[in-house]
């Protein structure tokens, strides 16, 4: 069903509670192996060892050189203040990764284009309080001063300078984000950004300033709907609380559980509140998981969240942490994952969002071995090329004495792992991935509406990409073309019909009907649907589609009908064509045929959701007209959207 604040939408939720949090030190020490795993649960966690990082990095910045991006080739954001982001020598969060990163960079074709300055006040301040700021200044002038606001302690410690140089870090994210939206360039790439752990008044997983937040916000105050895609090991939860009630915001984070990893949040059910709700996804990982589990999440998750939001500009955070040989977390990713997954968030920025994109880097504390090659890596997707076989022998030779004193010998030579990064796939890997795998199809439970996880399981449609010309995600349906028009359509009563799949050939849908969010990518659904085996009333006017409700044979109950969805274009909600179409597909029905609905809080329009109060409200009364009595919810459902409706209508 598709959602809204008229009675015709439907759709339901409820607060969700963010779990209290620890810092990242409080990891829980595993063997590799998985047991059971609840989501719901909280773990508690004992101190992990910092990796040991050695001094200081060098002054090795040679001056930036004036470079024009075009819109093929990201602007790369670096300058002086990007290295002064430092916490000291035996802080894992290392400026020691911009000399072997930024370095990789140069040598596949990247060079800086944007030095980052300080955020000025009002733009910190959109998203972090004053009392917090004045905090981090007196800080940054009196590193000695007791600890206060999370500066100060043994994750996030206090250093003179403090402010000016975490505010570069904010102020860099933002200005690409201005770059992009003035039409500068495309796509704008901040390594030393990705400080996603900041909270409004807390500094929080080394991170002072919220960056890539604040780029998010700097898009939504020009009216642009933003979807925020977070790939680094620890939960983006300082993003995901800045824009936690924001239906504007997608935020979709791959982490590992925090069960067993700071901070402790980003478990299924932090679905988003108010208008938010179903704005967050959160896709949990287990200790050890690997590409196996990873990749086809971020496959079956991101480009389907994209076409059902229909973004206007995408940001991403791309850490480094989830790689195999990070010693800070327990994932076992590659940088051949890393690539694809960043490919995949090009393709999503060029078919959805006109190519917007500001990438942010992250964690990643193997500063020397991987950090640089995930850096380049991402660069490289937004430049549309591909990576040589080999990484540079003129940069292997350059930084191996340093990794080696950094405690991580041997530079790669390629720019793509072996399989698992060349580790043996143990049992217990195995065991985490089939349980991540679980994890996904709950996932998918929650966050997509229900017509589109249908026809993807179905084999009805799904979204298809391509990057660089190469197809990277096979679709299924091809997109119709769409007139101007059908944005407009309004002031006449539709009339209601039975709708076949030859009748699409002389359709248009409205906007917003139902998701899919483009009416292309919806009329390619509905014509799968219709061949296979759906039943669709529409609301009519003239030759667009202003109205629908569909419905199928379940596939797991004999003699019942599922059904998909209810939805009505905005310039036609509130007169009661939703009862009307509902009506008539329960009246079509096959004899002593019964019917179920689930309805949560994936079911919404996407741009305008209405409160969480009155989706459940609406759905209530919608359901109920049509002669659906409620049922319990089981555990199972309710566990990872506690304001799921479930309902049922007798055999007719």
């Amino acid at each position: 069903m598709v959602v809204g604040r008229e009675e015709d939408e439907v759709g339901v939720g409820e607060r969700v509670t963010v779990r209290d949090v620890r810092g990242p030190g409080a990891q829980l020490g595993l063997e590799p192996g998985v047991g059971k795993v609840h989501e719901g649960d909280a773990a508690a966690g004992s101190d992990a060892q910092l990796v040991e990082t050695g001094g200081r990095v060098d002054a090795f910045h040679r001056g930036i050189v004036p470079y024009v991006s075009t819109p093929d080739d990201p602007l790369l954001v670096f300058g002086p203040r990007s290295i002064a982001y430092d916490f000291g020598p035996e802080h894992p969060l290392t400026p020691k990764r911009f000399g072997p990163g930024m370095d990789l960079l140069r040598h596949v074709g990247a060079e800086p284009g944007l030095a980052p300055e300080p955020a000025p006040d009002d733009i910190l301040l959109t998203l972090h309080l004053p009392e917090y700021l004045a905090a981090v200044r007196r800080f940054s002038v009196d590193p000695s001063i007791p600890e206060e606001m999370g500066i100060g302690s043994a994750d996030n410690p206090s250093f003179a300078g403090m402010h000016e140089a975490a505010g570069a870090v904010a102020g860099g994210s933002v200005a690409a984000m201005e770059a992009v939206l003035g039409g500068r360039v495309l796509h704008a790439h901040h390594p030393g950004g990705g400080l996603h752990h900041a909270m409004p008044a807390k500094a929080w997983g080394f991170c002072i300033y919220n960056d890539p937040a604040l780029a998010v916000v700097r898009a939504r105050a020009a009216g642009l709907r933003v979807l925020y895609v977070d790939l680094d090991v620890h939960h983006g939860d300082g993003v995901q609380a800045m824009t936690y009630g924001d239906p504007g915001v997608l935020t979709l984070s791959f982490h590992e559980s925090g069960r067993f990893l700071f901070p402790q949040t980003g478990f299924i059910d932090e679905l988003g509140v108010g208008d938010g709700a179903g704005a967050s996804v959160n896709m949990p990982f287990e200790p050890f998981s690997g590409e196996a589990s990873w990749l086809p999440a971020v496959r079956a998750l991101l480009p389907t969240l994209a076409a059902v939001f229909g973004p206007d500009v995408v940001v991403s955070q791309h850490g480094a942490d989830a790689h195999a040989w990070d010693p800070l977390a327990h994932l076992r990713v590659t940088t051949t994952a890393m690539a694809d997954a960043a490919r995949l968030v090009d393709a999503v920025a060029h078919l959805w969002a006109g190519g917007r994109w500001v990438a942010t880097g992250g964690g990643g504390y193997d500063a020397y071995r991987v950090v640089p090659r995930v850096w380049a890596l991402t660069w490289l997707a937004g430049a549309h090329r591909s990576p040589e076989a080999a990484t540079p022998p003129a940069w292997r030779e350059r930084w191996a004495d340093e990794a080696g004193h950094f405690g991580t010998p041997g530079m790669p030579a390629t720019f793509l792992d072996e399989p698992n990064a060349g580790q043996p796939v143990t049992g217990g890997q195995k065991a985490a991935d089939i349980a991540s795998s679980a994890v996904l199809a709950r996932v998918r439970a929650v966050a997509l509406p229900r017509l589109v996880r249908e026809a993807e399981d179905r084999g009805w449609w799904r979204p298809s990409l391509s990057w660089a010309g190469l197809e990277i995600l096979t679709g299924v349906g091809e997109r119709a073309a769409v007139a101007e028009g059908a944005a407009t359509v309004g002031g006449a009563a539709p009339t209601m019909r039975t709708i076949a799949a030859a009748d699409l050939d002389n359709l248009l849908l409205a906007p917003r009907t139902v998701a899919p969010f483009d009416p292309g990518d919806g009329l390619a659904l509905l014509r799968g649907a219709l061949l296979g085996g759906a039943r669709v009333v529409g609301a009519v006017l003239g030759d667009v589609v202003v109205g629908l409700a569909v419905a199928v044979r379940s596939a797991s109950e004999a003699g019942v009908e599922s059904l998909l969805a209810v939805g009505v274009a905005p310039a036609f909600r509130g007169d009661g064509l939703g009862r009307a179409l509902l009506a008539a597909l329960v009246a079509g029905r096959p004899a002593h045929t019964a019917m179920e609905a689930r309805v949560g809080v994936a079911e919404r329009d996407v741009v305008d959701p209405g409160s969480l109060d009155r989706r459940l409200e609406v759905a209530r009364r919608l359901l109920a007209g049509a002669g659906f009595v409620l049922r319990p919810v089981s555990p199972d459902i309710a566990r990872d959207d506690p304001s799921t409706l479930v309902a049922r209508l007798a055999e007719g």
